[in-house]
Formats: structure tokens, C-alpha cells, sequence
């Protein structure tokens, strides 16, 4: 039998992108900030165990009957095209940190993928660069009748029908370039 609970899909910065629902459904794709101006790095890390905890907490019925599971992109680490400066790098690992530790910690699955994965089966091209990915990402989405307020909601949108097609590939919508640009255009 195929997954059938909720998945949660993060695309963890400073304003995270997040998907939430159960495959077969339209997923709710919105924006959690979690850093503010002035934050120190403590700031931020405190309100992103307070999300997580927050949401955890909401779907605590799930957690405890193992129905909720949580799929994030890898941090890109430093060294690698595309990396960015020490400040932003450490921001995002402590967010990935905190949020995966503390939802791990809580019995949660967490599962991480990295984007060129995703954006290579949601996009059909894994080396496509960031901002035109995001855009297409979130083309692919409105063309699925899903409504991300912002491009790192769409990514997100990508990352949970990733999800989706990884736990319940029956329940996952199909992404078919073709078909798509007619439903977009």
C-alpha cells in the first residue's frame, strides 16, 4: 500500500518555501520567514525550532501514527558552484540543522534530496540555473492548478511532488512537459 499521509517539503532559507499535503491532493504551498532584519543567528535558529515545533505540534495526531514525513533539499556545501557567502551558508545549515534535528528527534522521517534531482524529474533538466529553475518551477506548478505565492513556495511545490512520487507514484500528478505548456499556455 502507497503512503497516504502528510508530506512536508522545505526549501530551507532564510525565507523557506514550503509545500504540505497528502499525495492525491493540491498541495497548500506558502512562505515561512524565518529570518528578520537584525536577526543574530541565534534569532533565527530559535524561531525555526519554534516553526517546526509549531507545525509538529499541529499535526501531532500524524507524528505519532508515523503519517508525517518530511522531505528537504540537501545544503549545498561550501566548495561547491553556486555557494553562497560564509554568513548566508551558516544561516541555511542551521536552519537545515535545526528543523531536520528536531523533527528527527520527534520520530519524524526526514528524507533529503538534492535540488538537481527534483528539478531534473519536476523539470525535466537538473542543470538548469536557480532563479530560471524557480520560474519554471513555478510555471510547471501553475500549470498543475497549484498557486505558490513565490518562487521558493514553487520549489517547494517541486520538492513535495517529489515526495509524492517517491512514497505514492499512483497519487502523483503526472509532470509531462508536453501536456503542460498547453495547460499553461
Amino acid at each position: 500500500m502507497a503512503y497516504s499521509g502528510i508530506i512536508l517539503s522545505l526549501d530551507l532559507a532564510s525565507n523557506t518555501g514550503v509545500g504540505e499535503g497528502r499525495p492525491g491532493a493540491v498541495p497548500r504551498l506558502y512562505d515561512a520567514e524565518l529570518r528578520r532584519d537584525g536577526d543574530d543567528w541565534e534569532d533565527t535558529w530559535s524561531r525555526a525550532v519554534g516553526w517546526i515545533a509549531d507545525r509538529l505540534y499541529v499535526e501531532r495526531a500524524a507524528v505519532e501514527a508515523g503519517d508525517l514525513r518530511i522531505i528537504v533539499e540537501a545544503p549545498i556545501f561550501v566548495g561547491k558552484a553556486g555557494a553562497k557567502n560564509a554568513n548566508s551558508e551558516l544561516v541555511t545549515k542551521g536552519l537545515w540543522a535545526c528543523i531536520t534535528g528536531f523533527a528527527r528527534a520527534r520520530g519524524v522521517m526526514v528524507h533529503r534530496v538534492h535540488v538537481s534531482t527534483v528539478r531534473a524529474q519536476f523539470l525535466g533538466n537538473g542543470q538548469m540555473p536557480g532563479e530560471a529553475a524557480k520560474r519554471e518551477a513555478r510555471r510547471v506548478c501553475r500549470a498543475l492548478g497549484w498557486n505558490p505565492p513565490s518562487l521558493d513556495a514553487a520549489d517547494a511545490g517541486a520538492l513535495w511532488w517529489y515526495g509524492c512520487n517517491l512514497w505514492a507514484p499512483q497519487s502523483a500528478p503526472v509532470v509531462d512537459p508536453r501536456v503542460l505548456k498547453r495547460r499553461a499556455a
